[in-house]
């Protein structure tokens, strides 16, 4: 069994592709040093009224070393409103060869998405056990499209 976290969060800024790959190069590094995997979204454009970017990320690894990330993660200062959305054990990894994939979407080039992430992170949360989660399969549709 593996560990799973997933948690939203409001970023503080509009973030430039150099600080989106400064995170990544950072995560992939220290992921692979704790057996760590995961997926990064990144959304961008208006998603409420008091935010403009969002975002969303799946850990899934060890549980001390998860937990160990998610309360750096929870200090980081690039964001807000760290809401831990669903965590428990999985029977197999669901980003079993990304150290941290990622995502960037903006919701001004496809306005339909944007309903997805104005939802309440309150019914984000109660969608079943881990493996039928709202959330986590949208964040694998990503992972699978490769």
């Amino acid at each position: 069994m593996i560990y799973c976290l997933i948690y939203i969060s409001d970023a503080l800024k509009n973030m430039q592709n150099v600080e989106l790959n400064e995170i990544l190069e950072s995560s992939k590094k220290r992921n692979k040093n704790h057996n760590i995997t995961g997926c990064l979204v990144y959304i961008e454009g208006k998603t409420s009224v008091d935010n403009d970017s969002r975002f969303i990320q799946v850990l899934e690894g060890p549980e001390s070393k998860v937990t160990e990330l998610f309360k750096n993660i929870q200090g980081d200062s690039r964001h807000k409103k760290v809401t831990l959305i669903k965590n428990g054990l999985i029977d197999s990894r669901n980003f079993g060869t990304w150290e941290m994939g990622f995502e960037r979407i903006n919701l001004d080039n496809d306005p339909t998405l944007k309903g997805i992430f104005n939802l309440n992170y309150t019914i984000l949360s109660l969608d079943g056990d881990m493996g039928n989660n709202m959330l986590l399969n949208f964040m694998k549709s990503f992972y699978k499209a490769l």
